[in-house]
């Protein structure tokens, strides 16, 4: 019988935050979020909430990843976990350094859950991965 290891991450973003460092650092939505997920925020009349809910789930990615942001910057980092919709459900894509340790670590499954309300964003992040022998 085959086991599965699992990778959990969770992070906490504060929303006044992550709008201060937006409005000091007119770049920092296109060097962290890609065009999708810009366009997907910017839907709505306080696109701050939603931002938060993705920077979360990139940080998380990241945490159950066992990486963290330091080993390679924020920047490229960031760009490389996607949060994209399917259906009405979020999901994740992966790229660069993300998708090469996931393959490393045996992912083969993966889930998002998100949440905003008030000031705080909230992620989680589950990874399925293949156990070693």
């Amino acid at each position: 019988m085959s086991h599965a290891t699992i990778h959990h991450g969770v992070d906490l973003c504060d929303v006044d935050t992550l709008r201060d460092v937006m409005t000091r650092h007119d770049a920092f939505a296109e060097r962290v979020f890609t065009p999708d997920e810009r366009a997907y925020c910017e839907r709505y009349p306080d696109p701050v909430p939603h931002y938060a809910a993705r920077f979360a789930a990139k940080e998380a990615t990241l945490k159950a990843l066992g990486i963290g942001l330091t080993p390679f910057g924020v920047d490229r980092a960031l760009q490389d976990i996607e949060l994209v919709r399917r259906g009405r459900a979020p999901a994740l894509r992966l790229a660069g350094r993300p998708a090469r340790a996931a393959r490393a670590l045996g992912v083969f499954s993966r889930a998002v859950s998100i949440s905003h309300e008030g000031e705080r964003a909230l992620a989680s992040v589950v990874m399925l991965a293949e156990a070693p022998e």
